[in-house]
C-alpha cells in the first residue's frame, strides 16, 4: 500500500497537470485558436465546449460575417479564458467526434461542482487515452508519454 505522502504527491502532480491544461486552453482562447462552439446543458448547470481549426472544427464566426457578433464571440472567449486563469472554471473533459474533438469547460460558476483528481485506475485510463489518441488521430504514441 502506498505511503500517504506519496499518494498526496501524486494527487498534486495530477492537479498540476490539470492546471497546466487549463492555462493552455486559456491561451488558445485568447489567441483565437479555439472558440466556444456549443453549450452543453446538464442537471443543475451547464458546460461550454471549445474547439477550432486545431481540433478539427471550423472557427465560430458571426452570422453572415457580422463584425458585431464576431466581437461578442471574441469577448465570450476572453471571459472564459479569464475564468480558466482565475480557476473559476476548469477543463472537465474532451468531446471526441469523427475527425474532431473539443474541450468541455465547466465549474461551480456554471452550477457544476469542481472536478477533484483521484488516482484509482489512473494508469489504465491513461493507457486507454494514449491508445485512442494515437489510433484515431494519427498521433505518435511516443509524444503521449509522461
Amino acid at each position: 500500500m502506498k505511503d500517504i505522502c506519496a499518494v498526496e504527491q501524486e494527487l498534486q502532480t495530477v492537479r498540476s497537470i490539470q492546471r497546466t491544461i487549463d492555462i493552455i486552453i486559456a491561451g488558445l482562447l485568447i489567441s483565437g485558436q479555439i472558440t466556444i462552439v456549443r453549450i452543453i446543458v446538464e442537471p443543475g448547470g451547464f458546460a461550454l465546449s471549445a474547439g477550432g481549426p486545431l481540433t478539427g472544427r471550423s472557427r465560430l464566426e458571426g452570422k453572415l460575417g457580422s463584425k458585431t457578433l464576431s466581437l461578442l464571440i471574441d469577448i465570450s472567449d476572453l471571459l472564459l479564458a479569464i475564468l480558466l486563469i482565475s480557476d473559476q472554471t476548469n477543463v472537465s473533459g474532451i468531446f471526441i467526434g469523427p475527425g474532431r474533438f473539443s474541450f468541455n469547460i465547466t465549474g461551480p460558476i456554471f452550477g457544476v461542482s469542481k472536478n477533484e483528481p483521484s488516482l484509482p485506475n489512473l494508469e489504465r485510463i491513461f493507457t486507454q487515452f494514449r491508445w485512442i489518441v494515437s489510433e484515431h488521430f494519427n498521433v505518435d504514441p511516443q509524444l503521449l508519454i509522461i
